[in-house]
This record gives C-alpha cells, sequence and structure tokens, in this order.
C-alpha cells in the first residue's frame, strides 16, 4: 500500500511541475525602463534564486527552489533576443518516504518594443519557446511557448504598467497515463516609484487562471485560479550591476522570494 501510495505522490509531483515550470522559466523582470530591453550592442548576464512553499489541500508542505541563468543580448533600441536555462528542484516533505525530484528546462525567446512610449503608453510584445524541459521521469522538445503583451506609462515618479499572457504546453506521457497539460492565462498590474536613480520601490498583483489538464481516461485536474500580491525593491549596487528583491503571496497558500542579478557589458 504505501508503495502504491509512493507511486501516486511521485506522479503528483511530475504533474505539479509540468503545469509549473512554464511560469517559472517565462517569469519576468520586475517591471522599469531599464529592464524592459538590453540596450543596443549591449549583452546582459542574468542570475536569480527563487525559494518558494505551499501547504497543499492534504496537509503535505512542499518546497520548490529555482535556479536560473539568463543572457539578454540588444539587436536594436527596440528588439531583444535572449535565452535562460532553469533548474528546478521539488521536496514534497509530508510525503512517505520524502519525495525530492529535480527538472531542467532551457527557452529561447524575443521581446519588441511595438510602440515607443510618448504621449500614449508604450507597447511591448514578448515571445518564448520552451526548447526542452527534462526530469527524472520525462524528457521533452518544443514543449511549449508564451505570448505576452505589456503596456506601460511613466508619470514621473511612477511606471504604471499592465501585463497580459498566455501559456502553452504539449501534452506527453509520464508513465502509462496521457497528460494534456491546459492552457493558462495571467493578467498582472503594477506599479514601480523611483525613490532616487539607485533605489526602486515596485509592487502589484496577479490573477492566473489554469485550464483543465486531463489525465487519461476521462480524468481531469482542475480548472484552477489564484491572485497573488507582489512587493520588492531595485538597487542599482554598482555600475552597470543591479539587484532586484522580490517577495510574494498567493490564494493558494503559497509563497516566496526571489533574488536577482543583473550585469550589463
Amino acid at each position: 500500500m504505501r508503495r502504491i501510495l509512493h507511486k501516486w505522490i511521485r506522479f503528483a509531483v511530475f504533474v505539479y511541475f509540468s503545469l509549473h515550470v512554464g511560469a517559472g522559466a517565462f517569469a519576468q523582470s520586475p517591471i522599469t525602463i531599464e529592464q524592459l530591453l538590453a540596450k543596443p550592442a549591449t549583452w546582459q548576464l542574468s542570475s536569480s534564486l527563487d525559494y518558494r512553499s505551499v501547504m497543499s489541500a492534504a496537509g503535505m508542505f512542499e518546497r520548490q527552489s529555482n535556479v536560473s541563468t539568463g543572457v539578454r543580448y540588444g539587436v536594436s533600441s527596440r528588439l531583444e533576443l535572449n535565452a535562460q536555462l532553469q533548474m528546478q528542484q521539488f521536496t514534497l516533505a509530508g510525503a512517505v518516504p520524502k519525495v525530492r525530484e529535480q527538472n531542467q528546462a532551457i527557452s529561447v525567446g524575443a521581446n519588441w518594443l511595438a510602440m515607443p512610449e510618448s504621449n500614449r503608453p508604450a507597447l511591448l510584445l514578448e515571445a518564448r519557446a520552451m526548447l526542452a524541459s527534462s526530469g527524472a521521469a520525462r524528457r521533452q522538445y518544443l514543449s511549449g511557448g508564451q505570448f505576452a503583451v505589456t503596456t506601460y506609462k511613466s508619470i514621473d515618479p511612477l511606471v504604471l504598467s499592465l501585463s497580459t499572457s498566455i501559456n502553452l504546453q504539449r501534452g506527453y506521457r509520464l508513465d502509462s497515463v496521457t497528460v494534456s497539460p491546459g492552457s493558462s492565462w495571467r493578467i498582472a498590474p503594477g506599479v514601480n516609484f523611483a525613490a532616487n536613480s539607485s533605489v526602486t520601490l515596485f509592487g502589484g498583483a496577479a490573477f492566473e487562471r489554469r485550464n483543465a489538464t486531463g489525465l487519461g481516461s476521462g480524468r481531469v485536474l482542475g480548472p484552477t485560479e489564484r491572485l497573488g500580491i507582489h512587493a520588492g525593491v531595485a538597487l542599482s549596487v554598482a555600475r552597470a550591476h543591479s539587484l532586484f528583491v522580490t517577495a510574494d503571496l498567493a490564494t493558494d497558500r503559497s509563497g516566496g522570494m526571489r533574488v536577482q542579478w543583473f550585469y550589463e557589458f
């Protein structure tokens, strides 16, 4: 009985990762004018550490850590190309025995400033493709993509923004089960306050809905909805270096903290 329970707990963890790796991999930097696009003919390296936890309905405490490294290049004043490598680890502390899984993903993308800011708000279009993802249970290529639209308006010393995005993922087989991930969409208003030339305070909210995911044989997981808030600070710590620290909470009883570092050259 314990072996069967352990198998299904592992299955649940894999499904959870498949539904949420896109959100982690596609996650964007906090919106500031400087971080929207890499400067023309400029490279930017980034590294981030993300830790979060959630208490499931079954009373199991899940911890998730994420480490990512990315590179961005400014092709022009309105176009950026980028790539990111992400490594995630899930630990399900309430399971007997404890479940721990590791997953990796690599993605590429492009950001295009379709409408620069003038008397009207700016309009930024983003597209990203998941080239490959792997874990202990599966390996998949061209596994999904994201499309996003962000509009923002500067009202010195504030920057107001509104972002909408949709995530799509291909189906796959996990053991003997066919998983058909549901698409998800997200809308997120935000505000930034420039305290001075080196410090920016930011915050916002987000509503996300994930459509039902099929698990084969007519079984369905979801749909699910959640509302979250976040707040943080951005620091210009040295020439060409910047640091972002963000904390967030959501109605699905999850919360976490992210530290991001950027370097331009």
